[in-house]
């Protein structure tokens, strides 16, 4: 699911954030922030250590980047609009 929090009877949130679950039960939560051409997608909250960074080009038609995980590790990821 991606979308705007919106608690019971409140405004919605800020953020554009997502929750993928898994087959175990286990949920994963994102937030998404665009600045100009560059994606940050934080893994929980804002300023979290996990986290995807990237950089559409100029046509907007593919993002590249890379995630980042605490303690090292991550890896490159290149995403093209079919």
């Amino acid at each position: 699911m991606i979308g705007d929090p919106r608690p019971f009877g409140e405004p919605a949130g800020p953020d554009v954030v997502s929750c993928f679950y898994d087959s175990l039960g286990n949920t994963l939560d994102y937030v998404y922030e665009l600045t100009g051409d560059r994606l940050t997608i934080w893994g929980g909250t804002k300023g979290s250590p996990a986290y995807f960074q990237g950089t559409f080009d100029v046509a907007g038609s593919t993002l590249a980047g890379a995630w980042t995980h605490p303690g090292g590790g991550g890896y490159a990821s290149t995403m093209t609009r079919a």
